[in-house]
């Protein structure tokens, strides 16, 4: 079996006067929305504002570290030039060419001779390369001319 339905009635307005209160929470709200977003923004910008200042000084640093690697560069690559003439000027100097030329020119000659003279052996002294702890020896005449 259907049931009938109800009948809606218009909800009559009361008679009794109605207090309407006027939404101050809303001012109170928004007001306090803006106490709250003060401090939210100063922190905001001194964060952005160290941000920015940490990555100049970092910038600078690494511009700095660039002038230092450039300047040590340039100094290596002449460094390296003077020890290239370095190592020329030793190659010419000590050809034995120009060393028997020098020692002409200087009137030396090689020893007709070569004497071996004994000394006596001074404690507490390593044996000698021969492997002898006998007297140690000394060469007049040419280093290692032993004939």
């Amino acid at each position: 079996m259907a049931v009938p339905a109800r009948r809606l009635t218009k909800a009559r307005p009361s008679r009794s006067p109605r207090l309407v209160s006027v939404p101050r929470r809303r001012v109170a709200t928004r007001h306090l929305r803006r106490q709250r977003r003060v401090p939210f923004l100063l922190f905001s910008l001194v964060l952005m504002a160290a941000t920015v200042v940490g990555l100049v000084s970092a910038q600078a640093l690494v511009a700095q570290d660039s002038f230092r690697i450039a300047d040590l560069s340039a100094e290596a690559e002449r460094l390296e030039a003077s020890y290239g003439r370095l190592r020329l000027e030793v190659a010419e100097l000590s050809a034995p060419d120009r060393i028997v030329a020098a020692a002409s020119k200087a009137r030396l000659v090689l020893p007709e001779e070569v004497e071996i003279l004994r000394l006596p052996a001074v404690s507490g002294q390593l044996a000698d390369s021969a492997g002898e702890s006998g007297p140690a020896l000394a060469l007049k005449g040419v280093p290692g001319g032993e004939q």
